[in-house]
């Protein structure tokens, strides 16, 4: 094919025969199978749920809301520590772990969504502030 431009100079457009992938067809087809598998075997991966997430000094009673809202329910694990009748950081809180009785009044609660269960770390006496999350299981 040829084409004109200017009145000059000619154009031409090459066209090449196909070319068959290197190895045949079986070839192509063994990787395409094998770029398949790969995004299959990854896609748990992907789909691992993520932690709840706080920004640092996030009033524990807000966290509270969120992560019943996100579905996550609280647990009192086997070998938690009792609450004292007088301690506020834990009344009403029946996820309290532990709480720390001296320094920053650190307090860890746990919270259960399926297979997984995380711990809320917070410090603060009066009015508890997240400071971290950890996963216990399944994350």
């Amino acid at each position: 094919m040829s084409v004109r431009l200017f009145g000059e100079a000619t154009f031409r457009t090459l066209r090449s025969p196909r070319q068959p992938h290197p190895g045949g067809y079986l070839a192509g087809m063994r990787l395409a199978l094998l770029a398949l598998a790969l995004v299959v075997l990854a896609a748990p991966v992907e789909a691992a749920e993520r932690l709840p997430t706080f920004l640092k000094r996030t009033p524990y009673e807000d966290a509270r809301v969120s992560l019943r809202a996100l579905g996550w329910e609280p647990v009192h694990l086997e070998g938690a520590a009792t609450c004292e009748p007088d301690d506020e950081r834990c009344a009403g809180r029946p996820e309290m772990f532990f709480c720390s009785g001296t320094g920053l009044a650190r307090c860890s609660f746990t919270w259960r969504r399926r297979d997984q269960l995380v711990e809320i770390g917070t410090f603060g006496e009066t009015s508890p502030m997240v400071e971290a999350v950890r996963c216990r299981a399944g994350c």
